[in-house]
This record gives C-alpha cells, sequence and structure tokens, in this order.
C-alpha cells in the first residue's frame, strides 16, 4: 500500500532477502538510517533488474518512517521525477529529510537542461543535509550520457552494489 510518501508498505529490511553479495548492502542502509543526512550521503544502490534495489531503497524510507513517523520522506522513480519541470521543482521545494530516487540511470535519456535541474536540485538537497538515495542499473562511472560533475556527486557518498540470486 502506498502512502503519500510514494513508499510501499510490502518493502521492509525485515523481508529484504539477504545474500552474501547484499549484506554489506542492508548494513549500510541500516547506517543511513540511523545517521540521516549525515553518514553515506548519498547512498547510490546499484545492481541488475531484480537484484532488490527498489526493495532495498523503499525499506530504508520505511524504516525511518518507523523509527520516526514525523520525517518527510519522498520516493519517486527517476522516470516519474524527470516527466516534468513541474515536478522537479516541486520537489524542490519541498523539506525533505530522505528523498529516495529510483532507476536514476534514465537521466541518460534526458538532455542538458533537464541534467542541470538534477544537478541543482542534488546540490539543494545536499547543502541542507537531505538524506538522498539513488538506485540505477549501474555503478555511477558507467551511467550512460550522464554528465561527469552529477556522476561526481553521485560518488560523494557510499555505492552498494546488490546481486541477482543467479551470482551466487
Amino acid at each position: 500500500m502506498m502512502n503519500n510518501t510514494g513508499l510501499n508498505n510490502k518493502y521492509q529490511l525485515e523481508n529484504f532477502l539477504e545474500k552474501d553479495g547484499n549484506a554489506l548492502a542492508k548494513k549500510e542502509a541500516l547506517e543511513v538510517v540511523k545517521n540521516l543526512g549525515l553518514k553515506y550521503n548519498p547512498f547510490y544502490i546499484y545492481g541488475e533488474s531484480g537484484s532488490g534495489k527498489t526493495h532495498l531503497l523503499q525499506a530504508i524510507g520505511n524504516k525511518v518512517l518507523e523509527k520516526n513517523p514525523e520525517k518527510r520522506i519522498k520516493y519517486i522513480s527517476a522516470e516519474n521525477l524527470l516527466e516534468n519541470e513541474l515536478e522537479i521543482q516541486k520537489i524542490r521545494g519541498e523539506e525533505l529529510d530522505l528523498l529516495l530516487v529510483d532507476d536514476i540511470q534514465v537521466l541518460g535519456e534526458k538532455d542538458d537542461m533537464i541534467q542541470e535541474k538534477i544537478f541543482n536540485l542534488f546540490n539543494s538537497f545536499f547543502g541542507r543535509k537531505t538524506q538522498i538515495v539513488l538506485s540505477g542499473n549501474s555503478e555511477p562511472d558507467q551511467l550512460k550520457n550522464v554528465q561527469s560533475r552529477l556522476i561526481v556527486r553521485f560518488k560523494w557518498g557510499m555505492i552498494a552494489c546488490l546481486t541477482s540470486l543467479e551470482d551466487e
């Protein structure tokens, strides 16, 4: 069930499939929850389709809400965020504690003007110590057609790789 945060309650850290290759990522996710905006900011999760990126991303948000129901959280897919300029402006105007953006690789399909707006959004939230958690299908350096200054920012915090069941 979704609420105004965009989170689905079925995604919890307790039911995240913790395979050998994902134990560190789960541990880092718990650190993000405990140290919101202060440690591992941004937190960048990557892996193949089906590796659990969306689950872990949303589980972070759900755990933060469980511990601190007053926290302001927004989960959004990058596609929905980048759909139009109004959505970017709306998100930028929100006073969030945690911003979760799924499938950030779609940035590479957008023009420089949109990437500029995401760059400014990132800087604004980072400067306010808003925790940023991103997911993508590859590590930041491998994102295609994404401006290098965005890639540099995605690497400022912690990067976690998730492995799929087939990899174990």
